[in-house]
């Protein structure tokens, strides 16, 4: 009785949650496969670990658990590639929007990861930095500091593409 509530309770936060992870790792990732694959390891994770905290609300663990899933990939390949990745190709469509998603993901590769995932979690899972804090499992000024640091590294480089698309 008790693994078929377990398996319930997970299976309901599962259909809630793995949408969001998903796409929130594949924005950490910057690859739709590798995202979907830490997005699932971070997932399975949880459901191992899903009798010690069911109780709390598990989806900022969960948002903990792919952040730092995500940073070790990153670590991995970034001592397989010992290069930057390739920024992705121009895309235009009537509006510019996809032009502008574009532009703002390569950018977003100048950031540390951490950085990287206080950004994304703070305009695109609109997180407050207090949810970020407890998500990221890191004191409050400390994310308020990684915010302010990785934007200022982000508009210079932001403010030259715009200047070189002109």
């Amino acid at each position: 009785m008790f693994i078929r509530d377990r398996d319930s309770e997970f299976k309901d936060f599962y259909m809630h949650e793995a949408p969001r992870l998903r796409r929130l790792a594949i924005m950490l990732t910057g690859d739709q496969e590798r995202g979907s694959d830490l997005a699932q390891d971070a997932l399975l994770k949880m459901y191992t670990t899903w009798g010690r905290i069911r109780n709390e609300d598990p989806s900022p663990y969960a948002r903990r658990v792919l952040v730092n899933l995500c940073r070790s990939a990153y670590r991995r390949r970034m001592l397989e590639l010992r290069k930057s990745p390739a920024p992705p190709l121009d895309v235009i469509d009537r509006e510019g929007r996809v032009e502008e998603a574009l532009r703002v993901a390569a950018a977003i590769w100048v950031l540390s990861p951490i950085q990287r995932a206080v950004v994304l979690l703070r305009f695109y899972e609109d997180m407050t930095e207090q949810h970020i804090s407890n998500a990221l499992d890191r004191p409050l000024n400390t994310v308020k500091s990684d915010l302010r640091r990785a934007l200022e590294k982000l508009r210079p480089v932001l403010d030259d593409n715009v200047k070189e698309s002109r």
